[in-house]
């Protein structure tokens, strides 16, 4: 369990090192790794992570910090980067502490030095609050706090050119093995000889064994023989020393190889290279071409110059789950920014790179009520530090105050489906204070805070900004507000049990939202009125209600809301008696709630699959859903505010069964189990799918055709991929799934809906 990335590169020398850092993590709960930029404790730092992982069973976990600026964000950054979404409205900080109390792992705390005020207090406050957390920090200063253990971190050893050794006793030396392993790479062949070892042994001594600048080096023995690298390099170092180092003898080292690199590059690349420094934690190509190009870069060189670039060891290529984006690392980023200012460009490109993720933002939010919604949050997701950015960069201009407003309303999905609730309401409280003047933009920034607000239980807050945003909507003549103030009103009046009062708000909100075009707040006005008429105890008009929403859904390609319609369709169909295929239909929407990582979904329908298990006599299971329920809201810190009336007097009766039949000690013992397997959102979701794991990550393979079997004639069939290649084939018969498996056809559950609806 956890984050650890793997490893681009071999990871080269270093065991005094990850000895020594080992043994004082082993004593100490908190150790820093210091070094000079480019020495490599960020390596080093997922070295001994690795090493330790057997020693915390709730996993290690690396948070990245170089792309973030603000320090308040912190904690925030921490819980994303544990999988904790942010469903409370209590502090990050409070929520982290309170999820990690009884857990043993070790957080790697990555590039604190420019938050290092922010990073010291953080850690402090987890240190003193959670007895089973150690981290391990890599910082340029020291966090300078009680029972923190320095590790200076040394550069890999080189010749000493006193006494040159042999060609064998070289390649015991940590620098000349880095330099011949990355000049292999890009040069097969390449070695050590008697012939070249002397200009081996002096550029690694040179470079003073300091790892990137090793690696940039040797990315110039492409093209150049050793002895011209060296050459070249001794030049330029002289050239841009004078003799007298600006600085401490190793950064001078470094600085002077960047120079050097940069010295070595086409004007083109010098400017992408600046230009592409705007970016926070990785980039994409089609990012690359639309804020770095221009009448100076045309858009068609830009995949020619990131080539070079990397060629060149300025960026790195990371692939991650098919998708593929490029990073610099922090020393080479801070070049490029120092480079950027000097041409005067900083600002011009800061805009167009918070251009370019505002388009992307409203592109998602235009387009998000149909297929590809998943997609659009995973690339929200790994833009994140990006969005940030951006968002800073409106919120720095005071004259782009509309421009913050429409950015952090724009997220609404990123915010309140993708999980980042209390830090999107952190930028919306922002944008709406900097910028308090009426207008269209402050209109839908409050509602879309009233949303966040919502989910997060805090109905107050809610209020004030929905009683703002009607007055706005009033006066600016904005429809698409007034109907989502009363989609989120009538919302609300269903959490509190006033059923007949959400009702009315509903009624009124559906064709508001229709007459705006917006399918969207069609779908979810549905959704709550299907709710509140189950409430109500009318599960036929609740299941005509799901049953047109989910027409609706499939036909748009939607599966966010349709996840929650599942759910509600299911609890009627339960009610009415049909446990079967209540439970078909809870674990279809369960499936989807996986995809999109919902944990407030997944909580409702374990849950509803605890009520049905309970109904059917299945105490033990029944006992152990719960315990998944509660390792979800533990984790996301929900109010209890999300939970109606009706919600919780099913909630009561189950636990009364299950207590009736185990008893307390019983109960606990099976809440004690689902927690010790369900120690994340993830495991709790796929604890509950159980058998039908690898259904919901999977896609169909091969052609579908009618087949049959005695009795049985399947509507499809084909062959399910799932995750670590498992194949499986399905077929489907009258709504229900089935698997061929030893003693024949199994049933599964039901999928897409009551009929299979195959799709690529």
């Amino acid at each position: 369990m956890g984050c650890l990335p793997v490893a681009e590169s071999s990871f080269v020398g270093r065991r005094r090192e990850i000895a020594e850092a080992s043994r004082a993590l082993s004593r100490s709960r908190l150790v820093t790794l210091t070094g000079v930029g480019g020495v490599g404790k960020t390596r080093l730092a997922i070295e001994v992570a690795a090493r330790a992982e057997r020693a915390f069973p709730d996993g290690v976990w690396l948070v990245d910090l170089a792309g973030l600026l603000d320090g308040t964000l912190v904690a925030q950054t921490v819980a994303d980067a544990l999988g904790i979404q942010d469903r409370s409205a209590r502090r990050p900080e409070d929520q982290l502490a309170d999820y990690l109390v009884g857990r043993r792992l070790l957080i790697v705390l990555d590039n604190c030095e420019h938050l290092i005020d922010a990073c010291a207090l953080f850690v402090d406050a987890m240190l003193q609050r959670v007895p089973g957390v150690r981290i391990l920090a890599t910082s340029r200063q020291t966090l300078d706090i009680a029972g923190e253990h320095v590790f200076r971190v040394p550069p890999l050893s080189v010749p000493d050119l006193g006494r040159l050794p042999s060609t064998a006793a070289l390649m015991r030396r940590e620098a000349v093995r880095l330099l011949v392993e990355r000049a292999m790479a890009r040069k097969p062949g390449f070695s050590v000889t008697r012939a070249n070892r002397h200009a081996v042994a002096t550029l690694c001594a040179r470079l003073e064994g300091i790892p990137l600048a090793i690696e940039l080096a040797a990315a110039r023995l492409t093209y150049l023989s050793i002895e011209q690298v060296v050459d070249r390099l001794e030049d330029r170092m002289g050239l841009l020393t004078g003799g007298k180092p600006p600085a401490p003898p190793r950064q001078q080292t470094l600085r002077s190889t960047i120079d050097w690199s940069h010295a070595l590059c086409t004007p083109q690349q010098k400017q992408l290279w600046a230009r592409l420094s705007v970016f926070a934690g990785g980039f994409d190509l089609d990012a690359a071409e639309n804020v770095c190009a221009d009448g100076d870069l045309g858009k068609e060189e830009i995949l020619d110059l990131v080539d070079g670039l990397m060629t060149q060891s300025i960026i790195m290529r990371v692939e991650t789950k098919g998708a593929v984006r490029y990073r610099m690392l922090e020393t080479i980023r801070e070049y490029g920014r120092e480079r950027l200012t000097e041409l005067g460009e900083l600002e011009h490109v800061s805009k167009r790179h918070r251009d370019y993720y505002l388009g992307l933002a409203e592109r998602t939010t235009a387009q998000w009520c149909g297929p590809g919604q998943r997609a659009a949050l995973a690339r929200l997701r790994a833009d994140h530090d990006n969005l940030r950015a951006a968002l800073e960069c409106c919120m720095c201009d005071p004259a782009d105050g509309r421009s913050a407003l429409a950015f952090a309303a724009a997220l609404r999905f990123h915010w309140c489906v993708g999980g980042y609730l209390t830090e999107g309401r952190w930028w919306l409280d922002r944008a709406l204070a900097s910028s308090v003047e009426s207008s269209p933009a402050r209109t839908t920034a409050l509602w879309v805070a009233a949303w966040a607000a919502l989910m997060q239980g805090d109905h107050t807050a809610m209020g004030r900004c929905l009683d703002e945003c009607e007055r706005l909507a009033e006066q600016w003549g904005d429809e698409v507000a007034k109907a989502w103030a009363l989609t989120l009103r009538g919302n609300r009046a269903v959490f509190q049990g006033r059923v007949r009062e959400a009702l009315g708000y509903i009624e009124e909100a559906i064709p508001a939202h229709q007459r705006a075009g917006e399918s969207d707040g069609v779908l979810w006005s549905m959704v709550v009125q299907a709710r509140a008429y189950s409430n109500a105890g009318d599960t036929v008009q609740g299941k005509a209600i799901a049953e047109r929403t989910l027409a609706i859904s499939e036909e748009l390609g939607e599966r966010c809301w349709r996840s929650y319609v599942y759910w509600s369709f299911g609890r009627d169909i339960w009610v009415e008696g049909d446990a079967g295929r209540a439970e078909d239909l809870a674990r279809q929407g369960l499936s989807m709630q996986w995809e999109f990582n919902d944990a407030i979904g997944a909580s409702m329908t374990i849950e509803l699959l605890a009520w049905i298990a309970e109904s059917r006599s299945e105490f033990t299971r029944a006992a152990r859903l719960l315990g998944a329920v509660d390792v979800i809201w533990r984790a996301i810190g929900a109010s209890a505010a999300l939970r109606s009336p009706r919600t919780l007097e099913f909630h009561d009766h189950c636990v009364r069964g299950i207590l009736h039949v185990l008893g307390r000690a019983g109960f606990r013992a099976m809440l004690d189990e689902a927690k010790r397997n369900c120690r994340t959102i993830e495991q709790a979701i796929a604890y509950a799918l159980k058998d039908c794991l690898s259904l919901p990550a999977g896609r169909l393979l091969g052609s579908l055709r009618p087949w049959s079997s005695g009795d049985l004639t399947m509507d499809v069939t084909g062959m399910w991929c799932g995750p670590g290649r498992h194949t499986r084939r399905v077929a489907w018969v009258q709504g229900y799934s089935y698997e061929l498996r030893e003693g024949g056809w199994t049933r599964l559950w039901c999928y897409g809906g009551h009929r299979a609806t195959a799709r690529g």
